[in-house]
């Protein structure tokens, strides 16, 4: 694979130069640790004020939400018991994860149709979501509130956020619109909003420094059941979301309901750093891009991160203490590989630093026709710890040789 390290600017509506020389350096393994328990797609980290670490990961086949925690920097992890559908912990697919300051754990969770084991004569267009729920922990994961937040067809992709006063914003989609909900009062009761957007999915969404709300509206929603064509946007709300506008995206993308054309894309993760400036990833075929406003998206900077001879897809993006932390994937097949990058922008340098391409122990979800390498779903995610480092986590995910569970990277600066 080659990489092109040269950045360059882009206009897309104006833009202004953020700065002129650049670093680069690699990042290197610290720590690798295969915890084999069930399945964790799609895994959610999220560090808790007093150090625990705690990951989440979807399991179609399972009925409750699953979360496991780690008190020794990720060198083992024990599962932690949110409850089951009795108490309404009530999911097996799409999961985030949030802690605030005062150490309260959110873990939102998604239903979805429970996929047979023997997929032969499975009417694939019989699937859809059931329902969003969010459990609330006040005492580090012993114990759990599960609240409904709704029970509609085709309720697909929860977010859950945390503002700077500690309100609990949620959004998801159903195929209708990406709905919203508040707590502001620490998970006890939940409050529905207006809509975020009448059409579209929930991609991403972010909360500023400020309270502003972010949400990425791409026209993919309701697990791919529905799409609204030349819906492609942010929406951005600055009170509160008591109003919202539109945020027009820098570059250009295609979006398709074929899975076999195009680029793959599901999450487009935004993200915002302490001084209210904005942050959009996006692949363009076999490039990676970024996009930087420090005006509300009225302006966008557009940086190249990554140039390969491969397709990118399924960028994730998380910023803490200004620092971005992004992964993608690219290729298919024997080519396939997982990437992660991290990215300094200050006034007088950029620097870059590179994690070695991972070939990694995820394959075909089904053991049919041609069992391949896999992505282990649409995002894997990669944060800032307080001690420096970064955590990122990848699924394990081996049908065939009956290995399941998650690995956890401890990454460093070298």
């Amino acid at each position: 694979m080659n990489s092109i390290f040269t950045w360059f600017f882009a206009l897309s509506i104006s833009m202004s130069t953020l700065c002129a020389a650049q670093e680069f350096g690699k990042l290197h393994i610290k720590e690798k640790v295969d915890v084999y328990t069930t399945l964790a797609r799609e895994p959610m980290i999220a560090e808790h004020p007093n150090g625990a670490l705690f990951l989440t990961g979807y399991r179609n086949a399972g009925s409750a939400p699953q979360l496991w925690k780690s008190i020794d920097n990720g060198t083992s992890w024990n599962k932690v018991e949110v409850g089951d559908i009795s108490t309404g912990a009530d999911g097996n697919s799409d999961v985030d994860l949030a802690i605030d300051s005062d150490g309260i754990i959110y873990l939102a969770s998604m239903k979805f149709t429970k996929i047979p084991d023997d997929i032969t004569g499975f009417d694939f267009s019989t699937m859809k979501g059931q329902n969003i729920t969010i459990g609330v922990s006040k005492d580090v994961g012993k114990s759990w509130k599960w609240t409904y937040l709704s029970q509609s067809d085709y309720d697909d992709r929860p977010w859950v956020k945390i503002a700077p006063n500690n309100d609990v914003h949620i959004v998801w989609n159903d195929g209708k619109g990406i709905r919203h909900m508040l707590s502001a009062n620490k998970g006890d009761t939940w409050q529905e909003l207006s809509k975020v957007n009448p059409k579209g999915g929930s991609s991403h969404f972010s909360i500023g420094p400020k309270g502003e709300l972010a949400v990425r509206v791409a026209p993919l929603s309701a697990s791919g059941n529905q799409f609204d064509e030349g819906v492609d946007l942010i929406r951005l709300s600055l009170d509160r979301a008591t109003s919202w506008t539109n945020v027009q995206l820098p570059g250009n993308r295609d979006w398709t309901v074929d899975a076999k054309k195009g680029i793959l894309r599901w999450v487009e993760p935004i993200c915002w750093d302490s001084k209210s400036r904005l942050y959009y990833l996006w692949s363009e075929g076999k490039s990676l891009k970024l996009g930087i406003s420090d005006d509300y998206g009225k302006n966008w900077n557009v940086q190249l991160i990554e140039e390969s001879d491969n397709q990118i897809y399924y960028p994730y993006m998380t910023i803490t203490d200004d620092i971005i932390s992004c992964t993608w994937v690219s290729g298919f097949g024997e080519s396939l590989r997982h990437h992660a990058s991290v990215l300094k922008l200050n006034t007088n340098e950029n620097t870059m630093y590179r994690l070695s391409p991972l070939k990694l122990d995820i394959w075909s979800r089904f053991e049919v026709g041609d069992y391949q390498r896999s992505t282990g779903g649409e995002y894997f995610p990669m944060i800032y710890l307080s001690d420096g480092d970064f955590g990122l986590a990848t699924p394990i995910q081996n049908r065939k040789e009956n290995r399941f569970g998650f690995t956890w990277w401890r990454i460093n600066v070298e």
